[in-house]
Protein backbone atom coordinates (compact mmCIF):
# COMPACT_ATOMS: atom_id res chain seq x y z
CA UNK A 1 0.00 0.00 0.00
CA UNK A 2 2.82 2.37 0.91
CA UNK A 3 4.55 1.60 -2.38
CA UNK A 4 1.41 2.43 -4.43
CA UNK A 5 1.08 5.79 -2.64
CA UNK A 6 4.74 6.53 -3.32
CA UNK A 7 4.45 5.67 -7.01
CA UNK A 8 1.24 7.69 -7.29
CA UNK A 9 2.99 10.69 -5.73
CA UNK A 10 6.10 10.38 -7.93
CA UNK A 11 4.27 9.93 -11.24
CA UNK A 12 1.71 12.69 -11.71
CA UNK A 13 -1.55 12.08 -13.55
CA UNK A 14 -1.18 15.28 -15.56
CA UNK A 15 2.04 16.08 -17.43
CA UNK A 16 4.02 18.97 -16.01
CA UNK A 17 3.78 21.22 -19.09
CA UNK A 18 -0.01 20.87 -19.17
CA UNK A 19 -0.19 21.57 -15.45
CA UNK A 20 1.83 24.78 -15.92
CA UNK A 21 -0.40 25.82 -18.82
CA UNK A 22 -3.50 25.32 -16.66
CA UNK A 23 -1.96 27.48 -13.91
CA UNK A 24 -1.14 30.24 -16.41
CA UNK A 25 -4.67 30.20 -17.84
CA UNK A 26 -6.14 30.28 -14.38
CA UNK A 27 -4.04 33.31 -13.41
CA UNK A 28 -5.00 35.12 -16.65
CA UNK A 29 -8.69 34.46 -15.92
CA UNK A 30 -8.36 35.69 -12.35
CA UNK A 31 -6.65 38.88 -13.55
CA UNK A 32 -9.36 39.42 -16.16
CA UNK A 33 -12.18 38.99 -13.64
CA UNK A 34 -10.47 41.27 -11.13
CA UNK A 35 -10.11 43.95 -13.81
CA UNK A 36 -13.80 43.60 -14.74
CA UNK A 37 -14.88 43.88 -11.11
CA UNK A 38 -12.69 46.95 -10.66
CA UNK A 39 -14.32 48.61 -13.69
CA UNK A 40 -17.79 47.77 -12.33
CA UNK A 41 -16.84 49.33 -9.00
CA UNK A 42 -15.72 52.52 -10.76
CA UNK A 43 -19.03 52.69 -12.64
CA UNK A 44 -21.02 52.24 -9.45
CA UNK A 45 -19.00 54.96 -7.70
CA UNK A 46 -19.59 57.32 -10.62
CA UNK A 47 -23.35 56.66 -10.54
CA UNK A 48 -23.44 57.28 -6.79
CA UNK A 49 -21.47 60.50 -7.19
CA UNK A 50 -23.78 61.72 -9.97
CA UNK A 51 -26.86 60.79 -7.94
CA UNK A 52 -25.60 62.78 -4.94
CA UNK A 53 -24.90 65.77 -7.16
CA UNK A 54 -28.35 65.65 -8.75
CA UNK A 55 -30.00 65.34 -5.34
CA UNK A 56 -28.00 68.33 -4.11
CA UNK A 57 -29.16 70.33 -7.12
CA UNK A 58 -32.79 69.38 -6.45
CA UNK A 59 -32.47 70.38 -2.77
CA UNK A 60 -31.08 73.77 -3.75
CA UNK A 61 -33.98 74.32 -6.14
CA UNK A 62 -36.48 73.27 -3.49
CA UNK A 63 -34.91 75.54 -0.88
CA UNK A 64 -34.97 78.48 -3.26
CA UNK A 65 -38.61 77.83 -4.14
CA UNK A 66 -39.59 77.47 -0.49
CA UNK A 67 -37.82 80.66 0.47
CA UNK A 68 -39.57 82.47 -2.41
CA UNK A 69 -42.99 81.28 -1.19
CA UNK A 70 -42.32 82.56 2.30
CA UNK A 71 -42.39 86.14 1.05
CA UNK A 72 -45.79 86.02 -0.63
CA UNK A 73 -48.33 88.38 0.89
CA UNK A 74 -52.09 88.29 0.69
CA UNK A 75 -54.19 91.33 -0.15
CA UNK A 76 -54.21 92.67 3.42
CA UNK A 77 -50.41 92.67 3.60
CA UNK A 78 -49.92 90.00 6.26
CA UNK A 79 -47.57 87.16 5.44
CA UNK A 80 -49.59 83.96 5.59
CA UNK A 81 -49.22 80.74 3.74
CA UNK A 82 -51.51 79.96 0.82
CA UNK A 83 -53.17 77.13 2.74
CA UNK A 84 -54.33 79.40 5.59
CA UNK A 85 -55.90 82.14 3.48
CA UNK A 86 -59.56 82.83 4.15
CA UNK A 87 -62.13 84.33 1.86
CA UNK A 88 -64.48 87.07 2.99
CA UNK A 89 -68.11 86.02 2.92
Amino acid sequence: MFLSILVDWMIPDIPKDISEQIKKEKSVLVDFFLKEEHEKLKLIENFIRQDKQSRGDRKERRNRAASFCQFRHNKRGSSTSSSSQHTDV
